[in-house]
């Protein structure tokens, strides 16, 4: 007989750790990052949808664009909202467009049940020199076109998160 309450339904919810691994091209060598996927932002129509992932590194909160088809994600701003904010019911205003801040499982559908992503090393970069320029949460430009890397390769070491 199951005896679980609803608070400990809740309770044991919020201890799923929602994350996904990065391949990251960076100082410390090509690696598979594990890290927290923290929400998502949505804006009114639905129609811009991009999840917010926090770095174990650095603790930066990267908003990112995913790009289904070739496996990338593009970072797009970085944001200082609290983990707490991404309920569903706050919403915070970035570049003069208002967008709800969704759940972790809500970003975890968007991203399709898919766990490996590769991260556009050239979007980071923007995205950090443009925080460092204005200090306040801003979208960097569209994704530039370019080649992209599609497939992580084999072998890659993988650097999990503690706990």
């Amino acid at each position: 007989m199951n005896r679980t309450t609803p608070a400990t339904a809740a309770a044991a919810q919020a201890a799923v750790r929602h994350s996904i691994f990065i391949y990251t091209e960076e100082q410390r060598g090509n690696q598979l990052v594990e890290s927290t996927v923290i929400g998502m932002l949505s804006d009114i129509s639905g129609s811009d949808k991009l999840i917010v992932v926090q770095d174990p590194h650095s603790g930066l909160k990267f908003i990112y664009r995913v790009d289904h088809e070739s496996s990338n994600l593009d970072a797009a701003a970085l944001t200082e909202q609290d983990e707490s904010a991404f309920n569903g019911k706050k919403s915070v205003e970035i570049n003069a467009m208002t967008y709800k801040l969704g759940t972790a499982d809500n970003a975890m559908k968007l991203l399709r049940g898919k766990t490996h992503w590769i991260q556009d090393k050239g979007s980071v970069l923007s995205v950090l020199l443009q925080n460092a320029a204005s200090r306040k949460t801003r979208f960097a430009p569209q994704r530039i076109e370019r080649d992209r890397m599609r497939k992580i390769p084999p072998g890659v070491p993988i650097e999990r998160l503690p706990g």
